[in-house]
């Protein structure tokens, strides 16, 4: 209890969250202190060296750890530059703005690139999935939820504050969460989840399947809300059109396949409940469908199979469909009409655990599908770059404003405006924890009271 041993508790929280985590920042840079400013012959980083308190390594003259972490603290406050890879931290959990590290062309007609993409179905659904773990921790007074939910906001949210160009890769340190509290909500509902937590989770999964098609329907709308134009006028991205739409045959047979693929196996994992019935009546005089019923399954896997062999032997080269400066608001439109039929066995969805399976393969096949673009796996140098139209905002034209507004005056560490900071955030967490304390003693009196309220019904019968 927080008032007991004279307090003990309340301090040893209190040394944990304000002195624990200075005394690990100190000791993270010793090795740093002493790889530099040595003796002659001995591994340097910078010859001065770094001093971490006072004069301490003997030698170091170079900036103080105070200098160093302020200097850090600068360069995020500070710089004022622009990139076509930046995005803001809001951006991030919808993978909206992956960073273009490679692109090479290589022998055979083939090429290669490298971006930091997320996947899509585990970052997606991990928004829904950490609101339900903080709701959760909230009402199952979960302390190791509420860690979760924490450590991800905090990852997270601290780069709000920050001004300069920031990039998708500063979130990486919150995906784990993410995965934590998706691997949460899915395994809440392997066992049961409440009608709640199941209609959130079949929502969230039919939306995020027609998300693509979506986004680029209402592409003008986006614009606007990023404010495209500011970072790059009259982009190409939000007005006209995007550029030439170039389709070969091999690329029409891929898309081909996979849609139907993508359809039948979705159906096919949607009726499995028909197997064991099926098996049933194997003798009863049933149908040519129900007996090929148990078997439809691995016969459509086999046929995607089939399919992608026969794609591999056609030509790539060959130009099924050109159309100069096409317009992508009917493609978009054909897109969510198709997705939006995936979405409707997703969202009509009865068996928790067959839904659970589902999504698990579906991350396993979104691993697969970027796979060579995060890892500059060598591809047919008319597809390798297709990857870039999966969202609207992946393209290059389509840039989110940077703040260029010159950076505001210093302010001194000991000053009134600093001081007055610190004494709100200290009153803010007082209130906070004398809420959650008081909060604490009228659960337990709640307890007491329904528990002498049921001894008493029990000895009156």
């Amino acid at each position: 209890r927080p008032g007991t041993a004279l307090g003990l508790p309340v301090a040893w929280t209190a040394a944990s969250l304000l002195l624990l985590p200075i005394v690990v920042y100190v000791i993270s840079y010793i090795p740093w202190a002493l790889n530099s400013g040595g003796t002659a012959g001995s591994p340097q980083i910078f010859p001065a060296g770094t001093p971490l308190i006072g004069n301490w390594p003997p030698g170091h003259t170079g900036q103080t750890l105070v200098d160093l972490t302020k200097s850090m603290y600068d360069y995020h406050n500070n710089l004022r530059a622009t990139h076509a890879a930046s995005s803001p931290w809001w951006a991030w959990p919808f993978d909206l703005k992956p960073v273009w590290f490679y692109q090479g062309s290589f022998s055979g007609g083939t090429a290669a690139a490298i971006y930091d993409s997320g996947n899509l179905v585990i970052w997606w659904l991990g928004i829904p999935a950490l609101a339900f773990a903080a709701w959760q921790a909230f009402t199952r007074r979960s302390l190791a939820l509420a860690l979760v939910v924490i450590a991800m906001a905090f990852q997270w949210l601290s780069w709000s504050r920050i001004d300069r160009a920031t990039f998708e890769y500063h979130y990486y340190t919150s995906v784990p969460f993410i995965i934590i509290a998706l691997a949460y909500l899915l395994a809440e509902l392997w066992h049961g989840a409440s009608s709640r937590a199941w209609f959130l989770a079949r929502a969230s999964a039919a939306f995020a399947i027609v998300g693509p098609g979506l986004l680029w329907f209402f592409k003008t709308p986006l614009c606007t809300f990023v404010g495209v134009d500011r970072a790059y006028k009259d982009s190409p991205a939000c007005h006209g059109n995007p550029g030439d739409f170039v389709l070969t045959v091999q690329v029409g047979a891929v898309a081909l396949f996979g849609a139907l693929a993508v359809i039948a196996f979705v159906y096919e994992f949607s009726h499995l409940s028909d197997r064991s019935s099926a098996l049933s009546r194997y003798f009863e005089g049933t149908t040519l469908g129900d007996l090929l019923r148990p078997i439809r399954f691995p016969l459509t896997a086999v046929a995607i199979v089939a399919g992608i062999l026969i794609q591999r032997a056609i030509p790539g080269d060959q130009v099924l469909l050109s159309v100069k400066g096409f317009a992508t608001t009917p493609l978009a439109l054909v897109a969510i009409v198709i997705l939006g039929f995936v979405a409707s066995f997703v969202f009509t969805a009865r068996d928790g655990r067959r839904f659970v399976l589902g999504t698990v393969f579906a991350a396993a096949v979104a691993f697969v599908i970027i796979y060579p673009n995060i890892s500059a796996l060598p591809l047919p140098a008319t597809v390798f770059n297709a990857y870039q139209g999966l969202l609207p905002t992946y393209l290059y034209p389509f840039q989110f404003p940077v703040n260029t507004d010159p950076p505001p005056p210093p302010t001194p560490l000991i000053a009134p405006v600093p001081a007055l900071l610190l004494a709100g955030l200290v009153a803010a967490c007082a209130i906070v924890a004398y809420s959650a304390w008081s909060w604490r003693l009228v659960l337990a009196e709640r307890r007491a009271a329904e528990a002498a309220e049921d001894e008493a019904f029990a000895r009156t019968g």
